[in-house]
C-alpha cells in the first residue's frame, strides 16, 4: 500500500492511496525506514544496493544499466534478502541486488546470490541520469503528515493494514514519487 499521509495519531496513520482513504496501524515492532535522495558517492564498498535497470531484457551475464539505485547499510555484514522471495512468484524476477564489492568510475560490482542461492557477481553501469536513494532505519517520528508512506503487512477485519514494514519519504509537489522519478496524484 502506498499513499500520502493525511494524519498520524499514536500508532494509526490515515493515508490517501490510489484506491482511496486507508488506515495503517503500526507498533514498536514495525520496521520503519526513511528514503532520502542520494548520489553515486553514497555507494560504497560493503553497502547494499537494489538496482532498477533501464531495461529488464538485458542478456544474462551482460552489464546492467541502472535507472535507479537504492542504497542501504549492511546488517551484521550482510545484505538483507527480499521481503518476498522470487520462489513465491515464479514469473516475477527480482531486480539485481547485493553487497557492493567495488565502485570504479561509473561501474558498480555487486556480490550476491542467484535464484538457486549460488554466489554471483553483477556489473552495474550508472550514467548522469541514474537516480539514487538511500534507505535508513529510523523510528516512528519519521511518520508525519504530508510525507509519502509505503506499508507492507496484512489487513485486519476492519480492512486496516497492520504494518510489518513502513518506508517514508518526502512528497514532491504534494504527490508521491513512483520508481524512476514519476509521480502520481493523490
Amino acid at each position: 500500500m502506498k499513499g500520502l499521509i493525511d494524519s498520524v495519531s499514536g500508532g494509526t496513520v490515515q493515508v490517501t492511496a490510489k484506491s482511496g482513504p486507508t488506515t495503517v496501524d503500526f507498533t514498536p515492532s514495525t520496521a520503519i525506514s526513511e528514503i532520502t535522495p542520494a548520489q553515486l558517492t553514497d555507494v560504497t564498498t560493503g553497502s547494499c544496493v537494489w538496482v532498477h535497470p533501464d531495461h529488464a531484457d538485458a542478456p544474462a551475464g551482460s552489464p546492467i544499466n541502472a535507472r535507479r539505485v537504492q542504497i542501504s547499510a549492511a546488517v551484521d555484514g550482510k545484505c538483507p534478502g527480499p521481503a518476498h522471495p522470487a520462489a513465491d512468484k515464479p514469473h516475477h524476477q527480482l531486480p539485481p541486488h547485493g553487497q557492493v564489492a567495488s565502485v570504479a568510475g561509473n561501474t558498480i560490482t555487486l556480490n550476491g546470490t542467484d535464484a538457486q542461492g549460488n554466489p554471483s557477481s553483477t556489473t552495474v553501469n550508472v550514467t548522469d541520469t541514474t537516480k539514487y536513494a538511500k534507505k535508513t532505519a529510523t523510528d516512528a517520528h519519521a511518520i508525519a503528515q504530508g510525507k509519502c508512506l509505503v506499508a507492507h503487512g496484512t489487513r485486519d477485519s476492519s480492512n486496516a493494514l497492520q504494518a510489518k514494514r513502513i518506508d517514508v519519504q518526502d512528497a514532491v509537489n504534494g504527490s508521491c514519487p513512483e520508481h524512476g522519478g514519476k509521480h502520481h496524484d493523490r
